[in-house]
């Protein structure tokens, strides 16, 4: 009987404490398990929220780089055209401020009267003074426009001697259809006026190209002055060749308005 009892109570008191531990191995199961799943979400969203940052990534790429290509090709475009504009603006304002100008100049001195004698001097001096007036504005206003439509570049001494060039050479056009008549009491202030005006418009001329020579950022710069130069070159010898022609042609007129003054003056005394 008593050994039943001994029995008895041994298998009763444990009871408790394996019941504890059961509890607690079921609470930990369950904790487990719901840390596994809290955890499981959390990937899942992590996935999600990086699949979506993907999808989003891809997209600004490839937005991105449908604009990056297309961007480069547009500015190169620009750019070719706005050096297609500037080198149509230099070729024209050279040949037409540069060197039509200057070659009117020539023409209206040597050849009216002395040392040469051209009886279509002023036809020749009035197509040349139109055709450099015309071309030259031309090319005036393809500047004005480049330095208008860019905001890096806008060469502010170039553009002002640019204006004041266009200023001249309006005066000098207007002065041609205005030229005063030979009985006009007016006739001389205007020829003092007239070849002022156009000596300064060829010296503001020719710094000007060469201030619009400067700005060229690039190794074309030493080309385009040099092709300059040349043609000044060509300009200055033609000039200096006529001056000396004249400078002896008038000694030779003196000499010779001498000696018929002396055989005058012996033939008096005689």
């Amino acid at each position: 009987m008593t050994f039943y009892c001994l029995v008895f109570l041994s298998l009763t008191f444990p009871l408790p404490s394996i019941s504890a531990r059961v509890s607690l191995c079921n609470e930990d199961l369950s904790f487990a398990t719901m840390v596994g799943k809290n955890q499981d979400w959390q990937v899942d969203t992590n996935l999600v929220d990086m699949e979506h940052q993907m999808q989003a990534t891809s997209v600004q790429s490839t937005e991105s780089g449908v604009t990056a290509g297309l961007r480069p090709w547009k500015g190169q475009s620009n750019w070719r055209h706005r050096h297609h504009l500037k080198n149509v603006h230099g070729i024209l304002n050279i040949f037409g401020w540069g060197f039509l100008l200057p070659t009117g100049a020539i023409v209206a001195r040597n050849f009216r009267n002395f040392p040469l004698k051209c009886d279509e001097w002023y036809q020749l001096h009035t197509l040349c003074q139109t055709s450099g007036y015309i071309v030259g504005t031309v090319g005036w206003g393809i500047g004005i426009w480049l330095g208008k439509s860019s905001k890096q570049y806008t060469l502010k001494a170039h553009r002002i001697i640019g204006i004041i060039i266009f200023t001249f050479a309006t005066l000098q056009m207007l002065t041609l259809w205005l030229q005063p008549k030979k009985e006009d009491e007016f006739l001389k202030c205007w020829e003092i006026y007239h070849h002022l005006l156009g000596y300064a418009l060829i010296v503001l001329s020719i710094a000007n190209i060469f201030e619009g020579i400067n700005n060229i950022q690039s190794h074309a710069a030493e080309k385009w002055r040099w092709v300059y130069v040349g043609m000044l070159i060509i300009l200055a010898s033609t000039a200096v060749t006529l001056e000396i022609y004249r400078w002896i042609k008038s000694k030779n007129q003196q000499q010779m308005a001498f000696d018929e003054n002396e055989i005058y003056a012996s033939s008096q005394q005689i």
